[in-house]
């Protein structure tokens, strides 16, 4: 188990992720082609968005092996910002789309369970958009998702197996990957299981974190980072080797250099908000033309509304939850 008392990036780091994200998808959605690097790593903040989460989620179940508690920890965290913004997301709709009351439907029973790809849009209401959809972001959520449930049985085969248990999920993940890709179905390479290894890298580097020491982390940094410029186009490379060298790059990136102090943590509502915000602003007309204003104003609004957001919607439902853990260690007692 990590000792709690290490210092980290993680907060920073997640904030940074969901920026870049909004880079580029701000650059793809608003037609921009903007063609610096910052605006095209959205791929790879969000391969390490999965890393981060496998390391933090097994961390927060070794920490306390209740599943009940896990659960319940984990519902309040995600769910409740969740299902305000697909409400929110359903009242546009109903609103100002042309779909029928059975599409408006379809639609939020599909998102409301995390099955956004069955239903991305409303009928034809953002078919002269870039994208028909009105929040691009939320199909990694569904990961997340089946991630959560499958933490304390990934936790209790671990302990019966060992890290080899590990070791076969991830080849698993990637022979799914390989097959997938060999048979046309790119699609399905957004899926899970096809992430699973980006979350079985968090965990690994989670167990064996401590045998990692400050000598040796920059020799794998400098081999990791090469690796991935020289073999980045490679699809073979990617599926089997990156994952690995990613993490070892966000274990760098968390505890080897300066530590940042925030006292604030809106990742999460500033990337389940982004996609919409910029979306409805094309849509109504309201995005301005100049690409730097555009930019500006965009991310402020975005900004703003993620401050608001974890301060009175996602702070509060986390209180709720630890409340209702306390309540139920005491009437154990």
């Amino acid at each position: 188990m990590i000792n709690a008392k290490y210092k980290n990036n993680f907060n920073i780091l997640r904030l940074i992720l969901a920026i870049l994200v909004f880079f580029y998808h701000w650059n793809i959605l608003t037609n921009q082609n903007i063609s610096y690097n910052i605006f095209h790593l959205g791929e790879y903040a969000v391969d390490i968005f999965f890393i981060v989460s496998g390391f933090l989620i097994f961390w927060s179940f070794d920490n306390n092996k209740n599943i009940k508690d896990f659960y319940i920890k984990r519902f309040f965290r995600i769910f409740p910002l969740y299902a305000f913004l697909v409400l929110l997301q359903t009242l546009f709709f109903v609103i100002y789309s042309n779909g029928t009351l059975a599409e408006i439907i379809k639609y939020f029973s599909s998102n409301i369970v995390f099955l956004n790809f069955l239903s991305p849009s409303v009928a034809t209401t953002f078919i002269d958009l870039k994208v028909n959809a009105i929040n691009g972001s939320l199909w990694t959520l569904k990961n997340e998702v089946i991630f959560y449930l499958s933490v304390p049985f990934l936790f209790m085969f671990y302990k019966k197996w060992g890290i080899i248990f590990l070791l076969i999920l991830y080849s698993f993940s990637v022979l799914y990957m390989f097959f997938i890709n060999e048979m046309g179905l790119t699609k399905l390479l957004n899926q899970f299981p096809a992430q699973l290894k980006l979350f079985i890298v968090g965990i690994l580097f989670y167990l064996l974190y401590e045998r990692i020491n400050k000598k040796n982390i920059y020799i794998f940094l400098l081999f990791s980072v090469s690796a991935i410029i020289i073999f980045i186009e490679n699809k073979y490379f990617k599926f089997a080797f990156y994952p690995i060298l990613l993490g070892f790059i966000v274990i760098y990136l968390v505890y080897y250099i300066r530590q940042v102090d925030i006292r604030f943590d809106f990742s999460y509502s500033f990337y389940i908000f982004h996609f919409p915000v910029i979306q409805l602003a094309i849509f109504f007309g309201l995005n301005p033309s100049n690409p730097k204003l555009s930019f500006i104003v965009l991310f402020i609004i975005i900004l703003f509304l993620s401050y608001l957001s974890e301060k009175y919607i996602e702070k509060r439902f986390v209180l709720i939850g630890k409340k209702i853990i306390s309540n139920k260690q005491l009437r154990r007692r």
